[in-house]
């Protein structure tokens, strides 16, 4: 079996990749990546999937691969402003997509793409099940449905097995995103604003169990579909926050704030291009929002190991460390 990597150099890729080499050894691994791995064990191609023509001059030497696409474009401080922010996204996460099934159309033998629990919107019911219907709140979360309906359509034309994983927020070390300002006010004993009142959950996944789903994936008996990745259980707000703050020995408290109030302001942040949050993020902050894992349980046959109390803390000492 050749595996098909592409974005291997990114937050997910490099703890799947890790896992790829002890899982399969001996095994063909191809990376797509504006960067290279430069790992031996690895045949590297330093491409834009938004490039077709680049993508046209790889050769693989194997007849088939098993793809698993993770290359995107995400939430990060590059974001461009609003008006500009579905070209961001859709250049990559949907035009690239599209050029990589036709690039290698006649290469792929199975299709596993991370995708995002954004293509929900605000949940309309909990827990949100993969037929909760698809009301993105914004750019990133269309472009990933738009991705997905790619696969799927090329996945069934040629009969090939394809699965599609919608991850929570993902956790683990060297990815920080809203942990950074929060962990900050943590460790100097600041006041930490909540958007809301703290009772709902905020579920999370860890990067080491997507990279878990990942390659379970690859194995010849995994049920093909759509799966939701969240945590086991997960505590609402005041729990999961102040936890964290009593092992760490912090003074912070939690503060309540008007999630209307703070969602106005956020919103006029976001269209003058001073984003402290986008709205996908900041739209769902106060809600209570837990995906339905039981296909990935019941069907897939896997079980996420992390809690979401055991990533905050692991996060934070990575923090510290920074």
């Amino acid at each position: 079996m050749a595996i098909l990597v592409t974005g291997a150099n990114g937050f997910v890729g490099k703890i799947l990749l890790d896992k790829l080499l002890n899982t399969f050894p001996g095994q063909q691994i191809y990376n797509i990546d504006l960067k290279p791995v430069n790992r031996k064990e690895v045949n590297d191609f330093t491409c834009d999937i938004t490039d077709k023509d680049s993508l046209k001059k790889i050769i693989l030497d194997n007849d088939k691969v098993s793809l698993i696409h993770l290359a995107a474009n995400i939430f990060t401080d590059n974001v461009p402003s609003r008006f500009s922010r579905k070209k961001f996204f859709f250049d990559t996460n949907v035009y690239g997509t599209d050029n990589l099934l036709d690039v290698f159309k006649d290469k792929i033998s199975s299709i596993s793409f991370l995708s995002t629990d954004m293509v929900y919107g605000t949940p309309e019911s909990i827990p949100i099940s993969t037929s909760h219907k698809l009301t993105p709140n914004g750019e990133y979360g269309l472009s990933k449905i738009e991705a997905e309906n790619l696969i799927t359509t090329y996945a069934k034309s040629q009969s090939i097995k394809y699965f599609i994983f919608r991850p929570r927020l993902i956790a683990g070390p060297g990815r920080y995103g809203l942990f950074l300002k929060l962990f900050y006010l943590i460790k100097n004993n600041f006041p930490v604003p909540l958007i809301g009142d703290g009772t709902n959950r905020y579920q999370f996944i860890s990067v080491y169990d997507c990279a878990d789903a990942l390659i379970h994936s690859l194995k010849p008996n995994s049920v093909a579909g759509i799966y939701n990745l969240g945590s086991e259980n997960p505590p609402n707000v005041n729990r999961l926050l102040n936890t964290l703050i009593e092992s760490v020995g912090s003074k912070s408290k939690l503060v309540k704030t008007s999630p209307t109030l703070i969602k106005n302001a956020l919103a006029f942040l976001d269209l003058v291009n001073l984003s402290l949050l986008y709205p996908e993020q900041y739209l769902i902050a106060d809600k209570d929002y837990l995906l339905d894992t039981s296909g990935l349980k019941d069907k897939f046959g896997f079980t996420p190991k992390y809690t979401d109390i055991d990533m905050i803390n692991a996060a934070y000492k990575d923090y510290l460390n920074l």
